[in-house]
């Protein structure tokens, strides 16, 4: 008999819920976070087990420590999981999806429990530096706008002096302040950004990724860490969805409402985007298809939106294949299934 399993993990405590094949609820427990444990409780469980939880920061963890304990495991999103909605309690939300996974109303997030986790982690951190320090020389910035000084130019965070122009003592204490953590946080950059191309050279993907013009370790070692398995999108079509690259049609009782872009993954999103800008500048394939489109009437930033999206497909069909970047061979196979 099949068991479905809720679990609403958290930090201290692990509560889950065991529904059967009619959606009676047969079992429900509270352990704690603790592999051994954990491991105890679901080998328990008697007949054929899926279990499902929520994706966290635990996730990577708890999915690499009862994979292989369960039948079927899947981590879920509830952002995008309409028929989730959470509960006031934890042993409600524990049965909410396990219900939930009885149905099939769940839409799994992706993960492999291999080495590439391992790498989206570091990614992770390397991604929060970056907004941390993005934040921060946005702050940095303001102060000098609202002197009424000039505020462009890289210059304005390599040398401190200029916040001697500052008119108020509190101005310049505050500028002094983000200045010496922008030095700390750039210091910690360089040392994530060495650990990542260390990581990354044990991944051949990543090499032949950066062969893609505009595409360089980061990039490269982003795109690996979102995408994990390229295998798992069907065709281009869905990677451009899955990436933000593409428009999400709004419909309700046969009635088109508009369309937005606010949904994907906002890092391979960047990634293309910024690809795009860089090969742009220069003179290539890229460039010509670009220059093609504007000259059949293409706006600006469709044009551009195309060519991300071409990076998107080539990036895809180097994944898929893993053979090299051909700038001539991969733009054809580009224009056909990813």
């Amino acid at each position: 008999m099949e068991k479905y399993i809720g679990m609403d993990a958290h930090s201290s405590i692990c509560v889950f819920s065991v529904v059967d094949e009619k959606g009676t609820e047969v079992n429900q427990a509270k352990i704690a976070t603790n592999g051994k444990l954990l491991v105890e409780y679901i080998r328990s469980i008697k007949g054929s087990k899926k279990l499902v939880f929520e994706e966290c920061e635990l996730s990577a963890w708890l999915f690499e420590t009862l994979h292989n304990e369960v039948d079927e495991l899947m981590v879920c999103n509830p952002t995008r999981n309409q028929q989730y909605k959470k509960a006031k309690t934890d042993k409600l939300d524990a049965q909410n999806l396990a219900r939930l996974l009885r149905g099939g109303f769940l839409t799994p997030v992706y993960h492999d429990g291999s080495k590439t986790e391992h790498l989206r982690a570091l990614m992770s951190s390397y991604q929060d530096i970056t907004d941390t320090g993005v934040s921060i020389k946005n702050r940095y910035k303001s102060l000098f706008r609202k002197a009424g000084l000039p505020a462009r130019g890289a210059k304005l965070y390599d040398d401190s002096s200029l916040l001697e122009d500052l008119p108020r003592p509190d101005q310049r204490f505050v500028g002094h302040s983000f200045y010496r953590l922008l030095e700390a946080l750039e210091k910690e950059r360089e040392q994530y950004v060495a650990a990542i191309r260390k990581l990354g050279r044990t991944f051949p993907e990543i090499k032949l990724l950066k062969g893609i013009p505009g595409i360089g370790d980061i990039q490269a070692a982003k795109i690996v860490s979102q995408v994990i398995s390229a295998q798992r999108f069907k065709d281009k079509h869905k990677f451009w969805s899955y990436c933000g690259l593409v428009r999400h049609r709004m419909e309700s009782g046969g009635h088109v409402y508009g369309s937005r872009r606010g949904w994907g993954n906002r890092i391979l999103k960047c990634v293309f985007k910024m690809a795009a800008k860089s090969v742009l500048t220069g003179e290539n394939e890229l460039r010509a298809y670009y220059d093609e489109l504007r000259a059949k009437g293409t706006s600006d930033k469709s044009a551009r939106s195309a060519v991300s999206r071409k990076l998107a497909a080539i990036a895809l069909g180097i994944l898929k294949t893993s053979r090299p970047y051909d700038e001539t061979l991969l733009l054809r196979r580009a224009e056909q299934a990813g």
